[in-house]
């Protein structure tokens, strides 16, 4: 069984990814109790290790984007919801320093998610640091739209709808919009650096 766990560093917003941790394991704790879950129930349903769980809940753990998407499934939610920020306010400044990091796989490799937006938006967005050869996990599909804006290196997007699946190579300066009830994955190629934004709104 995956444990979904990762290694973390300290970094320069260390105090935001305490507090990001913090809100996410609470979430993840009400969302559970709320469908009547255990936490054994909810380790064999996401494949992720009981005592990792507990971390998680407890603002220790640090669980992997890929490890969000299985918990987002059986908690009926999405992984945005999981990751949002504190609640808005009427002008809202992020320094290039500041919003909370994840690690987008359970990979060693460099890839990271920073949290852009807070809880109660309109839309999630958020930055992607990916470097060459980071496997960005299958197919996902969830509900909403998808907008990604690539800043650097190469993104390739596949999209399954209605049978077919399309592929999309995406350069610096190169946007994508679609259905995130299509299932979709993300792919890096090259071997420079990835980044790109990725806003998504959950509702239509």
């Amino acid at each position: 069984m995956a444990n979904g766990r990762t290694t973390t560093k300290p970094t320069p917003n260390d105090n935001d990814n305490a507090d990001a941790l913090r809100r996410l394991g609470g979430i993840v704790r009400s969302r559970r109790r709320a469908l009547g879950l255990t936490l054994s129930e909810l380790a064999d349903r996401t494949r992720l290790s009981k005592p990792f769980l507990s971390q998680v809940e407890n603002g220790v753990g640090t669980p992997s984007l890929t490890s969000l998407f299985a918990l987002a499934r059986v908690l009926e939610t999405t992984a945005e919801a999981l990751l949002a920020g504190p609640p808005i306010e009427p002008v809202v400044v992020i320094r290039t320093a500041e919003g909370a990091r994840y690690p987008i796989s359970d990979q060693e490799a460099g890839a990271q998610r920073r949290q852009i937006t807070g809880a109660d938006e309109p839309f999630s967005a958020a930055e992607y640091i990916v470097e060459p050869g980071t496997d960005l996990g299958g197919f996902e599909a969830s509900t909403g739209r998808d907008m990604l804006h690539v800043l650097a290196g190469r993104l390739t997007v596949d999209v399954r709808r209605d049978g077919a699946e399309t592929s999309h190579d995406l350069l610096p300066g190169d946007t994508i919009l679609y259905d995130t009830g299509d299932a979709h994955r993300w792919r890096v190629a090259g071997r420079s650096t990835t980044r790109f934004l990725h806003i998504v709104a959950t509702h239509r």
